[in-house]
């Protein structure tokens, strides 16, 4: 599960875990709120990726971007896990009937 770094009424930040475990891979992600946790104010993802990509990955990497193609050189993998909280928590961004938790 995600660790709580805070929360009240008006700021909520998590972390969390890359599936790899690895302890430098970490996401945050901070949501303030207003008018006593009803209107968000503020939405923020904070990703650390310590440490660098192998070589072998790198040039793969770059050898797709010189093709034209998309590269990436850090992936962050969401733990099936964390899912439901991240999305709980993100929900509170949408003020639709069907994905707003009430009050949570």
């Amino acid at each position: 599960m995600a660790d709580k770094l805070f929360e009240d009424d008006e700021f909520i930040s998590k972390r969390f875990s890359c599936g790899c475990f690895y302890q430098g891979h970490i996401l945050d992600v901070t949501i303030e709120l207003t008018d006593g946790g009803k209107r968000v104010v503020d939405c923020t993802f904070s990703l650390y990726m310590d440490g660098k990509a192998p070589l072998k990955y790198r040039l793969k990497q770059i050898w797709e971007l010189l093709n034209g193609e998309e590269g990436q050189l850090a992936d962050f993998i969401l733990r099936l896990e964390d899912a439901p909280e991240l999305i709980q928590l993100l929900s509170r961004l949408v003020s639709s009937p069907y994905t707003a938790t009430s009050g949570t």
